[in-house]
């Protein structure tokens, strides 16, 4: 069923989800949320995310070549460590040359120098960087 309901920003910047698409989400205190915003079209999505609280998320920014299949090697990468992605992004940098792929997953639980190391060597990423979710 959907709810359609018209919020309002209060003076800090803050929105409150209504207690009946709370209760229809399972929405509970500190339930996480994802929220995607979209410049050009003007949309905010905000989904719920089935984390447990012990889990975190961390945001890369990776850079890769623009061949056919790189893309599909580092998401491979990304599942055969077992690591759920959240949200990802692919753009073209330069075309033939390199693109940036964002991505929103769960931390893994080993050092994150390690996960940069798996991601060069075995998705042929060209750099990685791990930036702030905020």
């Amino acid at each position: 069923m959907k709810e359609v309901k018209v919020l309002t920003i209060d003076e800090r910047g803050r929105i409150v989800i209504p207690q009946i698409v709370r209760k229809s989400l399972g929405i509970t205190t500190n339930s996480q949320l994802m929220m995607v915003s979209d410049s050009e079209n003007k949309e905010i999505r905000i989904t719920p995310i089935g984390l447990q609280d012990e889990n975190k998320l961390i945001k890369l920014r990776i850079t890769m070549g623009d061949i056919p299949g790189a893309l599909a090697k580092l998401a491979a990468t990304f599942g055969n460590l077992n690591l759920s992605m959240m949200y990802s992004e692919a753009v073209i940098v330069e075309k033939d040359k390199t693109a940036i792929w964002t991505v929103i997953s769960e931390s893994p639980d080993f050092a994150l120098e390690e996960l940069e190391k798996i991601l060069k060597e075995k998705g042929e990423a060209l750099k990685v960087e791990f930036l702030s979710l905020e």
